[in-house]
């Protein structure tokens, strides 16, 4: 195989568009993939990232007033998960930065390369005044014909560990480690799970690819597209453009002040971001889970406190791991909080119970996995805490 398309192709994968990229959007039913990330193993195509290469003896300034958070922290082989802001003070976008020696790479979901690009030349109009004296070289990584996979789930690193070795077991989360063949292994993850980005050239993401196809049959891994994270993101809440964007939210009101360093000398939309802190919002971001049965519940169903409306689901799904609906609701700043009983949401057929409740919905499996303790294979271990 020369490409992960054409491993893809090969095996009738269901192609769909994100951040302007052609990946998998599903391989097999959703619930399939679903189960390998909560249960075993999933191993996703993620060349939809961005991968911006800033380097020179100055890129940490030039970077670090584009993100939220505080990169000074960050040594080489050490990443951080950020913010980037509109000057508004509303969130466009995160985005992960890894350190270098030689600078950072920063890596993001759904801000296109080209975007962050001419964010970054925006600030260097102003270099002068950040006191960049050395202009960094910026590139695009795709055009060194780089891309990412994931491998995500509670014994990831299990499979991790058969390929790359014990060090694999050691890694920290937002930590990553350079590998012989020329690849970065960042353990990182969004939804509850170990996970492994691999990042680098696609020859050799392609060969990684087939090492985890072969070793995953034991693991009962599966491949999967971007679907499953419909389902994922939910139960584990953070910023995703596709549920939050239209709704011009800051980190207050997602209740993402943790990702944002507001005693940084200066950062895009710092003046607005610290101002907005600083102040009460009009509503919050909370999760919510129906009690009872129900039919379905829907973005823009209604939220009711005593009758009255007190705002909107933004998303809502049938979470697999809970058997019941539940939903990120956008609360009226008087009634979002979380753990209370006595809500209802209207939905088109009928109003069902509801209580909030705080994040994330799940405690995770790979919550109850140790490497040092358990194992998927090895049958003289335990696979989990719970058995």
């Amino acid at each position: 195989m020369k490409s992960l398309s054409d491993i893809h192709s090969k095996n009738n994968a269901i192609l769909g568009v994100y951040n302007n990229q052609s990946v998998p959007s599903a391989y097999h039913d959703p619930l399939v993939e679903y189960k390998a990330v909560r249960e075993n193993a999933l191993l996703v195509d993620y060349s939809h990232m961005s991968i911006v290469s800033v380097m020179g003896e100055d890129a940490w300034m030039l970077v670090n007033n584009l993100v939220s958070a505080d990169i000074s922290i960050i040594r080489d082989e050490q990443g951080i998960y950020s913010l980037v802001l509109n000057e508004d003070g509303t969130v466009r976008g995160d985005v992960y930065v890894l350190c270098t020696s030689d600078g950072y790479y920063i890596m993001s979901e759904e801000l296109p390369a080209a975007e962050i690009i001419a964010s970054l030349n925006k600030l260097l109009e102003k270099a002068d005044e950040l006191d960049i004296q050395e202009t960094p070289e910026i590139q695009d990584m795709r055009d060194e014909n780089w891309g990412a996979i994931m491998l995500e789930g509670p014994y990831s690193w299990e499979m991790m560990s058969e390929i790359h070795g014990f060090d694999i077991i050691g890694l920290p989360y937002y930590e990553y480690m350079n590998t012989d063949e020329g690849l970065i292994i960042f353990r990182c993850g969004k939804h509850g799970e170990f996970a492994y980005t691999l990042i680098g050239q696609q020859e050799q993401l392609v060969e990684q690819w087939l090492k985890l196809l072969e070793i995953g049959e034991k693991y009962l891994m599966q491949t999967g597209g971007l679907d499953y994270q419909k389902l994922v993101r939910v139960e584990n809440p953070g910023w995703n453009a596709a549920f939050y964007a239209e709704y011009g939210l800051n980190p207050v009101e997602l209740q993402m002040q943790w990702a944002v360093q507001y005693d940084k000398e200066s950062f895009v939309g710092k003046e607005a971001a610290e101002a907005l802190s600083h102040s009460s919002v009009k509503h919050k971001i909370i999760a919510m889970i129906v009690e009872g049965e129900c039919a379905g519940v829907e973005a823009g169903d209604t939220v009711l406190a005593e009758g009255q409306a007190v705002g909107k689901v933004i998303k809502a799904i049938f979470s697999p791991a809970l058997q019941c609906f539940i939903a990120l609701t956008l609360l009226d700043y008087d009634y979002a909080w979380s753990d209370i009983s006595g809500y209802a949401i209207q939905t088109n057929t009928e109003v069902v119970e509801a209580k909030t409740k705080s994040m994330p919905f799940i405690y995770n499996l790979s919550m109850l996995v140790n490497p040092t303790e358990h194992s998927f294979v090895d049958a003289s271990k335990n696979k989990s805490a719970l058995n």
